[in-house]
C-alpha cells in the first residue's frame, strides 16, 4: 500500500469509467491506495488489529486471493449500484470484510471474542447506513467516507464465508486420493 501511495493514488483509485477505458485493475488496485497519509495509516493499524484480534492463521495464498476477492466484488456493487460516486480509493470495505471473516475463522477457538468482532462491524456499518448522525472517520482522513463501501464489504466477506463452508463441507482435508 505504501508503494502504491508513493507512486500516486491518482494511477489506481477505482474511477467510474474503468469500463470505457479499459482500466480494468481499478477495480482492484483502488483498494489499496488511500487520500491521503493519515488515511493509509488509519487503514494499516486497522489491519495489524484486525489480525491481532482474530488470528486468522491464513496461508499468504488465502490472504491474497481473499482481498482480492473482497476488493472485486466492493468495486462491482459499487459500479452498479453507487452512479454518483466517480471515484474513490481505500481499504476499509476491504478491512470491514477481513473482520468478518477473520471473526469467521476465529469462532471454532473463540466463540466470544469472534461474535463480538462481527457483531462490532455489522453494527458500525448500521450506524453508518442509519444513524442520523455522521458516525464516519472523514473529518480525520479530510475526505468523504464511502460508508456504502462497508457494506458492500460485509455483504462480500459473507458470500465468500458461505463459499467456503460449501467448499470445505464437501472436502475432506484427510482424504487421499490415488
Amino acid at each position: 500500500m505504501i508503494l502504491l501511495q508513493v507512486i500516486g493514488p491518482e494511477y489506481f483509485r477505482f474511477e467510474r469509467d474503468w469500463m470505457a477505458s479499459g482500466e480494468i485493475w481499478r477495480l482492484i488496485s483502488a483498494h489499496w491506495v488511500h487520500v491521503g497519509w493519515m488515511h493509509l495509516l488509519l487503514n494499516g493499524l486497522s489491519l495489524v488489529i484486525c489480525v491481532s484480534l482474530t488470528t486468522p492463521g491464513w496461508s499468504f495464498k488465502r490472504w491474497v486471493i481473499t482481498s482480492l476477492l473482497m476488493g472485486l466484488g466492493i468495486s462491482l456493487m459499487v459500479t452498479f449500484y453507487n452512479p454518483e460516486i466517480s471515484d474513490y480509493a481505500g481499504h476499509s470495505g476491504v478491512l470491514y470484510g477481513l473482520y468478518v471473516l477473520g471473526g469467521v475463522s476465529l469462532f471454532a477457538r473463540d466463540r466470544l471474542i469472534a461474535v463480538l468482532v462481527i457483531a462490532a462491524i455489522v453494527i458500525k456499518i448500521l450506524l453508518e447506513q442509519f444513524a442520523p448522525f455522521d458516525f464516519t472517520t472523514g473529518d480525520l482522513i479530510g475526505a468523504h467516507v464511502i460508508v456504502d463501501a462497508h457494506l458492500y464489504g460485509l455483504l462480500t466477506s459473507i458470500a465468500i464465508a458461505l463459499i467456503w463452508s460449501r467448499y470445505t463441507m464437501n472436502h475432506d482435508p484427510t482424504e487421499h486420493s490415488n
